[in-house]
C-alpha cells in the first residue's frame, strides 16, 4: 500500500463501523475524503481490516454497491430513533447468497471467495453488529466535522472522540487556546 491509508485507523471496533469510517471528515464538505476511491482501494481495505487475508478482484459495480451500503449503514447508525428499513433490501440479498455454517449456534456466512460476495459479507456483518447487545456503546465522534463511528469500550462509557490523539487532541488544544484567550 502506498500511503493512501496513512491516517486511517481501524478504530470502529468492527468491520461494519470501519467501513463507515472509510470516509474521513464526513461532516466537513471541504475536507471530506472518500478512501474507497477505486476497486483496488476497496480490495486493500478488505485486507487492512482483516475481513480477508488476501486482496480480491473487485469490480466498479461492487465498489459502488459497497459505497452505497456504507452510506445506508451510516444513516441507520446516526438516525434517532433508529430507522432500519433501508437495511431490508441488502440483508435479503445477502441471505440469498449466504451459506448456513454446519455448527451451533446457527450462523449464516458469506465466504469472501471473490469480490462479488463482498456486499453480502458486509451486510451480514452489519446485522451481527446490530443484533449485539452493545448498541448503546456505538457513538459518533464529537470532533467537529469528523463523523467517524466507534464502539465505546470504556468502563464508564465516557469516550467522546474517534481517537484521543486526533480529534481528542484537537479538542484539548482548542480548550487550552480558548482558556488563554479568555
Amino acid at each position: 500500500m502506498d500511503g493512501h491509508w496513512d491516517g486511517y485507523d481501524s478504530i470502529g471496533g468492527s468491520v461494519p463501523l470501519d467501513l463507515v469510517n472509510t470516509v474521513s471528515w464526513r461532516r466537513d464538505p471541504v475536507r471530506r475524503d472518500d478512501r474507497l476511491s477505486s476497486p483496488e482501494r476497496l480490495s486493500e481495505w478488505v485486507v487492512l481490516v482483516g475481513a480477508g487475508t488476501e486482496r480480491i478482484e473487485i469490480s466498479e459495480a461492487v465498489l459502488e454497491a459497497v459505497k452505497s451500503f456504507r452510506e445506508t449503514l451510516y444513516r441507520v447508525l446516526v438516525s434517532a430513533p433508529p430507522d432500519v428499513t433501508p437495511l431490508r433490501k441488502p440483508l435479503l440479498s445477502a441471505y440469498r447468497h449466504a451459506e448456513l455454517a454446519p455448527s451451533f449456534p446457527l450462523r449464516w456466512t458469506v465466504p469472501l471467495s471473490d469480490g462479488a460476495a463482498l456486499p453480502h459479507f458486509l451486510a451480514l456483518a452489519a446485522e451481527d453488529l446490530l443484533r449485539s447487545g452493545d448498541l448503546e456503546r456505538i457513538r459518533e465522534c464529537e470532533g467537529p466535522g469528523c463523523g467517524w463511528i466507534f464502539t465505546d469500550h470504556t468502563r464508564n462509557r465516557s469516550r467522546r472522540w474517534c481517537s484521543s490523539s486526533d480529534c481528542g487532541n484537537r479538542a484539548r488544544a482548542k480548550r487550552h487556546y480558548d482558556k488563554g484567550r479568555g
